[in-house]
């Protein structure tokens, strides 16, 4: 047997050794995060421990889950879990985009005008719905065959496919909620399980729930929802169900209540609005229309005129008649409807005109137009809503709804226009252009159309007779004359960046997430104003249009197909319900089209992640119109030729025109050939050229450059040649592409062109400066990923290069030392370096690499500011810039910062404002200290591995053992140990700084050093930055997995606490502390001592007392005692030094002695929390004796540990400490966020005797508060009417005019200090300005004097005689509420709080151990139904269920006819009164005997609940 297998066995059966392992593997924290948020005392947590649902859905824990199902172990179900387990299946619609072509949904209208181009776009649909109908309403065949249109293949074809970061397969997920339906269906069923599956669009979710066995029911409440906020795919999916819900339930989710507002549902959604617009209205068995809007102002106007003002309007029957032929016969299904109008007529519901105006469909907007079904008319400006790059149909709608909706306009100008309109439209002559010719038309009619003039000219080159100059339009691009300009630039595309973010989904890996410093830079790829992406994507849908400024092709005047698109709007606006606010897109002067219509679920999914290094247009959000249109055909022509490797079509252009550039946006997405030969041949003519065909605009030849560069490595490409133009703008070019990050582009500069000019602008130092970010608000990086390290290595191999050149003197050129462009290189390899910090998971050895290749004069320094400082112990360690995020002051002094708010920018001046608050890093870290070479200094090192020891050793002990037997063989061995010694030597580079000690420095300068500054609290706005600073510290400690640091901590804040007596801000009581709480019974008694320390030499002492003006000097000797448990020994604290000095004397016996008030720190919710997860019961009990002597200490663990389902560390509190329990379960409230199952079953189990008395629970608590009561009121009454908030209550009490205001004050003050005790409200809930301390130390006068008043004895005597009196009236006041609301019937007893909270598991626990005991009451049922958790109802509908209750629904009359009231009252549970009427009537009529039939109408309605 091998050594290792020998040492193996020998530690794995050692029991001591084994747990002391695996305590460590639990303990402490092995992996090594790049993102700093990660470390987390959550990262450790024991699969026996685990009981979220929610947890192990996140985590991938599905073997988990399943064998906590089979073994019957608890698992913690809520919303939250149940909508994080769907979202696994969550069908989203995915966009895709690459360089030729972008996903587009020609859902309803390739109509058949429309050419052969438009057979491209058929390959490229993401979701063709099959619904191809040919934009007449004659297709009333559809019906629900549409509906059912092939669902299974769609699924199957997004099955898998849509959520690729799973782990597991959608069948494996499915698995899951099949095994909890089965076997867990009473805790999972607890929410409308369908109406989830709708939210998370996941269709396959609903078809399995729906259909058998399962067969859960669909509200028609859900289905509605359904059309207003789910996707298609799930929409369908409800559709093709209904009639299995109608046949479980009798539920018709196509009702005509239904129909009559369907439209309207989908036409005012967020998103997604076109297309189930689109998808209802192809259809028609799932809408009816509603009466044209004219006639019902017709008939309103004849109701007034007969003065029939109180009778309601309908219409009649021929009227419904018409409209339904009109509508292809929608109401052939109305067979299933009759019953639906009986009591009372549906209303219809009409399309808002802010909503219809956002439809994107040319044939919906005609069609509501025409049925006069859009309520509203234009409100605002109306210069930005004809659009030049709409299509031929699209334009005549457009103009159709200005003269339908525009109130200004006059009823003979319409006339006008539409007869204008018709002769374009109707003519038919070769070569006409009816495109052409309506944009005219719209020039001349419309002339303040924002910018439509200025296209037009631009893709004609013709001005129009009888107009003005063509309106200029403003320029975009950048110009050096202007920087200002620039910044506007630069925040133009900030306003992109942050538009992007509410567009797409950017998971939590996504690095750029609220990146500023691309805000300002790099956000190229920003989406823009919606539409700027130009992105002439022949193949998407818009073949058509890119021929549209062509004077003969007349066939794609009528082509509509390419304007529609999957996309969806994401529009923000917030209208009232009358449409008053209305919002039209608004035309900024610029490319940007702000139509675009994004759904919030579409993601980019090119590379799955947005780009902020080389990012051009390609990633900008696509246009559903190719704005190509908007270009001359010349530069179309050009653009088609570089996207085909049209060489000879770009050389006769050049030929004709040498002085040609093109004119496009700088938005525009270049289509580059796919062939790398094609693209080389592109490029090679180009450079040949100069580029010369950018030389208009320097964005453009960087936009151009990028979309190559993006196909083909730099390394592969050059530029040999610059056109003048371009070459006088090399400083704006490499700074551009620099500040940008558009490192592809600024390599083939630095390649091909030594910079000899200043690059030293101060503007862009500025620029550059702006880089300092290292933090945002959230606590998240400004970083990047890791795949650019070689590029930036190269730029700085090349910077480097060309900056020791620069040095040498120019021939022929005076005084050309090249100092100023040194400099400028100096510059830019330093901002290479910057970013190359900013890279994700860098290591030491890549810093390493650069550090060699940058010239030493460089990096020379050794003050390093703190941006690098930072990224320095990043690298070594993501803890260290864990600790530094997590300062108590950062976040306020980023709120405060003056450029970059809500980010930490080490930029940011200084400043000298001492009123300023916040932490800024900057102040208080010693830059002298943390250098490079304290941080990341290593050093070369000799070392063996372990192995390698061993079996040197074991040689060393054969050799010896055969010294005797042969000495050859001695002497041979030796040579070979020589031997295998120097192979095994290892040479590894070693930190020259521990971890421990860089740490260590870290905290001592950032929070210990910071305590005993007198100014400290300004850093936390007011607040104890003592008690903040620490309580950092040691959540930090425990997050990194780092006891023995937080140990070290308690033992600081001790000392300090001792040491620095009057700085203390917090104080608590010493009663019914953890020590006195100790039971006699349990295993800590015995081993609690409390012994005298040694005697003190006597000293001399100067105290000052708070209570007289004088000040006393004596002579004392200290006193003191130390609590020994065990080995652990500390002192007892003394009284505190800030108190109020009470005469004993004068006070009456109720309220002396008055209870000793000590120095506390307090522990914030968030450490406890941390404590009570990581620390084992030793660790906890090691903890409680730091506070063994603050009252309930004890108590508030408990309630973490509770809150936790700590059974272990429980059950030692509850064996060793009185905890005293007011109520139980412990957290009563509707969202509790815990298992009360896992509380009441471990208390049940364990110490039932502490809660069998339950209903007597409270009442004793409260009894043993009052008896505490007296002994803290004085300091708790002088505390209260001294602080500022009460200053008129001082006033009164502190007057002697009138005693009878004074003794007001007192009864009142008493009484709201007791309901504050009463409902644990303490020193924990007062701001750090108003707690006891604070008032003692800053308001001694007012002190002082309230003291002397309340030490009076007639004041005495009425404070005992107002104690007895609120007490008394407390007792009575228990007692009546005990009479009128029995504990049986009490809302806030265990079993209804768990019955509101829809917690069957909890409430038979509670039944099983306190049978006949409780009852369901009317009140609750109120509150279930209000909570929409009908579940329980049903449940306990049954009779079997109710075994332990006092009551049921059959013995309790009123409790069932409380439900039956109730339910109709429900929107979505009224159904279970009616889910099966259409059968139960029947049965009903063929039976003879009445009060049969009564019985079973009452058994009937609520069948479905049993």
């Amino acid at each position: 047997m091998e050594i290792h297998e020998i040492l193996f066995w020998k530690v794995f059966k050692n029991k001591y050794i084994f747990k002391e392992i695996f305590n460590q593997i639990h303990n402490n924290e092995w992996i090594e995060y790049d993102d700093p948020n990660k470390y987390n005392v959550n990262n450790r947590c024991k699969f026996g421990d685990t009981h979220s649902l929610q947890i192990m859905i996140n985590n991938d824990l599905l073997p988990l889950i399943k064998d906590k199902i089979k073994h019957g172990d608890h698992i913690e179900i809520d919303n939250i879990s149940i909508k994080d387990l769907f979202s696994k299946l969550s069908k989203k619609q995915l966009q895709y985009y690459n360089q030729d072509e972008q996903s587009i949904n020609n859902n309803n209208y390739n109509n058949n005008n429309n050419n052969n181009n438009n057979n491209n776009n058929n390959n490229n649909n993401n979701n063709n719905n099959n619904n191809n109908n040919n934009n007449n309403n004659n297709n009333n065949n559809n019906n629900n065959n549409n509906n059912n249109n092939n669902n299974n293949n769609n699924n199957n074809n997004n099955n898998n496919n849509n959520n690729n970061n799973n782990k597991y397969k959608d069948e494996d997920y499915l698995e899951i909620i099949e095994l909890l339906m089965k076997d867990r269906r009473d805790e999972f069923e607890i929410t409308d399980l369908i109406k989830m599956a709708v939210r998370t669009n996941s269709p396959d979710v609903i078809r399995l729930l729906v259909n058998k066995p399962y067969s859960v029911i669909i509200y028609p409440t859900t289905f509605e929802f359904a059309i207003n906020n789910s996707n298609l795919e799930t929409i369908k999916e409800l559709v093709n169900l209904e009639s299995i819900n109608f046949k479980n339930y009798g539920i018709k989710l196509i009702s005509e209540e239904f129909k009559r507002k369907s439209l309207s549902l989908a036409a005012h959604r967020k998103t997604l609005k076109t297309t189930i617009t689109e998808f209802i209205f192809n259809n028609p068995s799932l809408y009816s229309i509603p009466p044209p809007l004219s006639l019902i102002n017709n008939q309103k106007q004849k109701q007034k005129q007969k003065q029939s003002t109180n009778k309601r309007l309908k219409v009649s029957e021929t009227s419904k008649s018409n409209l339904n032929n009109n509508n292809n016969n929608n109401n052939n299904n109305n067979n299933n409807n009759n019953n639906d109008d009986d009591n009372e007529e549906i209303k219809y519901e009409y399309i808002k005109f802010n909503e219809f105006i956002k439809l994107k469909s040319t044939n919906l907007l005609k069609s509501f137009m025409e049925f006069d079904i859009v309520q509203g008319r234009f409100k605002k400006n109306l210069n930005s809503f004809i659009k030049m790059y709409h299509p031929y149909e699209r334009l005549k709608v457009d103009v159709r709804i200005m003269l339908k909706y525009e109130d200004k306009m006059l009823d003979q100008t319409r006339k006008q226009i539409l007869n204008k309109m018709n002769k374009i439209d109707t003519n038919k002559q070769k070569g006409f252009n009816k495109l052409k010719e309506l944009r005219k038309l719209i020039v001349i009619e419309f002339p303040k159309q924002n910018n439509f003039y200025f296209f037009y000219w631009k893709a004609y080159g013709e001005k129009i007779k009888g107009l003005d100059n063509i309106p200029p339009k403003l320029a975009s691009n950048p110009r050096d004359s202007d920087f200002f300009q620039y910044l506007d630039y630069i925040e133009e595309e900030k306003q992109y960046f942050e538009e992007e973010e509410d567009y797409y989904y950017n998971g939590d890996d996504d690095e750029e997430e609220n990146n500023p410093l691309l805000n300002n830079n790099n956000n190229n790829n920003n989406n823009n104003n919606n539409n700027n992406n130009n992105n002439n994507n022949n193949n998407n849908n818009n073949n058509n249009n890119n021929n549209n400024n062509n004077n003969n092709n007349n066939n794609n005047n009528n082509n509509e197909g390419e304007e529609h698109s999957e996309q969806e709007e994401d529009e923000e606006e917030n209208e009232d319900d009358d449409g008053d606010n209305e919002e039209y897109p608004t035309d900024s002067g610029s490319d940007e089209d702000s139509e675009n219509e994004v759904d919030e679920e579409i993601i980019n999914d090119l590379e799955n992640k947005k780009r902020y290094i080389n990012s051009y247009n390609k990633f900008r959000k696509a246009s559903i119109y190719d704005i190509s249109n908007r270009y001359s055909d010349l530069d179309n022509s050009y653009l088609k030729a570089i996207k085909e490797c049209n060489i000879k079509m770009l050389e006769e252009v050049n030929k004709k025109d040498p002085n040609f550039f093109l004119n496009v946006s700088r938005f525009h997405y270049f289509q580059i050939p796919k062939e790398t030969g094609d693209i080389l041949k592109i490029w090679e003519f180009f450079d040949g050229h100069g580029f010369k065909q950018f030389q208009g605009d320097q964005e453009l030849f960087i936009e151009f450059v990028s979309s190559v560069t993006d196909l083909v490595s730099p390394s592969r490409l050059e530029i040999t040649k610059l056109c003048v133009p371009l070459l006088k703008r090399m400083d704006f070019l490499f700074f551009d592409t620099l500040f940008r990050k558009k490192f592809n582009v600024f390599e083939l500069l630095l390649k091909g062109f030594v910079f000899r000019e200043p690059f030293l602008k101060d503007e862009y130092s500025e620029l550059l400066n702006r880089e300092k970010v290292i933090f945002n608000i959230k606590g998240k990086l400004i970083q990047f990923d890791n795949i650019h390290f070689s590029q930036i290595i190269r730029l700085i191999s090349l910077s480097a290069a060309t900056y020791q050149i620069v040095t040498l003197p120019v021939p022929g050129i005076a005084n050309s030392s090249g100092i100023l462009a040194q400099q400028s290189y100096g510059i830019i390899i330093n901002y290479l370096y910057d970013q190359l910090l900013r890279l994700k998971g860098l290591t030491i050895n890549q810093l390493e690499l650069a550090r060699l290749i940058i010239p030493d004069q460089l990096l020379s320094d050794s003050r390093c500011e703190v941006f690098r400082v930072f990224f320095y112990l990043n690298i070594r360690s993501s803890k260290f810039s864990k600790y530094i995020i997590e300062r108590p002051g950062v976040d306020t002094f980023m709120y405060i910062s003056e450029d970059y708010a809500e980010n930490y920018n080490c930029n940011e001046p200084q400043t000298t404002n001492t009123d300023d608050f916040g932490f800024d890093i900057r102040k208080y870290l010693n830059l002298d200290i943390f250098t490079y070479d304290f941080i990341l200094g290593r050093e070369f090192n000799q070392s063996y591995s372990a192995t390698d020891k061993f079996n040197n050793n074991n040689n060393n002990n054969n050799n010896n053992n055969n010294n005797n037997n042969n000495n050859n063989n001695n002497n041979n061995n030796n040579k070979n140990n020589k031997n295998n010694k120097n192979k095994n030597k290892k040479i590894i580079k070693k930190y020259k700084t521990q971890f421990d000690t860089i740490l260590k420095e870290l905290i001592k300068q950032l929070s210990l050093d910071i305590c005993t500054d007198i100014d400290r609290d300004r850093i936390t706005g007011g607040q104890d930055f003592f008690n903040y600073s620490l309580s950092a510290d040691l959540r930090f400690s425990l997050a990194i997995g780092r006891k023995d640091i937080f140990w070290k901590l308690l033992d600081w804040i001790e000392q300090y606490m001792i040491t620095n007596d009057s700085l203390m801000k917090y104080q608590v009581y010493q009663f019914n502390s953890p020590y006195e709480s100790l039971l006699q019974t349990g295993s800590l008694f015995s081993n609690v001592n409390i012994i005298e320390s040694p005697p003190p030499s006597t000293t001399k002492t100067t105290t000052t007392t708070t209570t007289t003006t004088t000040t006393k000097t004596k002579t004392t000797a200290i006193e003191s005692k130390i609590l020994k448990i065990d080995n652990f020994e500390k002192p007892i604290p003394n009284e505190s030094s800030v108190k109020i000095d009470w005469n004993s004397d004068k006070l009456i016996e109720p309220f002396k002695p008055i209870h000793k008030l000590i120095n506390s720190f307090k522990f914030f919710g968030d450490v406890l929390d941390s404590i009570c997860k990581v620390m084992d019961v030793n660790e906890i009990q090691r903890f409680i004796q730091y506070n063994f002597f603050e009252s309930n200490f004890q108590f508030s663990l408990y309630s973490y540990l509770v809150f936790m389902n700590r059974d272990d560390v429980l059950l030692f509190l509850l064996k060793n400490y009185n905890i005293e329990f007011d109520v139980f379960p412990f957290f009563q409230s509707e969202k509790r966020g815990y298992s009360q199952y896992l509380e009441c079953k471990f208390i049940f189990e364990n110490h039932f005797e502490r809660v069998k008395n339950i209903s007597k629970l409270n009442l004793e608590w409260c009894e043993r508060r009052d008896l505490d009561f007296p002994f803290i009121l004085l300091n708790g009454f002088v505390k209260y009417i001294c602080k500022e908030k009460n200053f008129t209550i001082y006033n009164q009490f502190i007057q002697n005019a009138d005693l009878q205001i004074r003794n007001k004050v007192i009864k009142e003050t008493i009484e709201k200090l007791k309901n504050e005790i009463d409902a644990n409200i303490g020193e924990d809930e007062d701001d750090d300005t108003e707690n006891f301390a604070f008032i003692l130390r800053n308001q001694k006068h007012k002190v002082l004097l309230v003291q002397s008043i309340i030490e009076q004895s007639d004041t005495q005597l009425y404070f005992k005689l107002a104690l007895d009196q609120v007490l008394l009236e407390l007792k009575e006041k228990r007692k009546i509420n005990e009479i009128n609301e029995p504990f049986n019937e009490n809302l806030k007893n265990p079993f209804l709080q768990a019955f509101i909270g829809g917690d069957i598991k909890t409430c038979n626990l509670i039944l099983k151990y306190y049978p006949n005991q409780f009852k369901i009451t009317t009140n609750s049922i109120t509150k279930v139904l209000k909570l929409d958790r009908i579940h329980i109802i049903k449940y306990y509908y049954k009779l079997d269920n109710c075994k332990n209750l006092i009551n049921n629904f059959k013995n309790d009359r009123n409790l069932l006819k409380h439900l039956k009231n109730e339910l109709p009252k429900h929107p979505i549970y009224k159904n279970h009164l009616t889910c099966n009427n259409n059968n139960n009537n029947n049965n009903n009529n063929n039976n003879n005997n009445n009060n049969n039939n009564n019985n079973k109408n009452e058994k009937n309605k609520m069948s479905y609940l049993s």
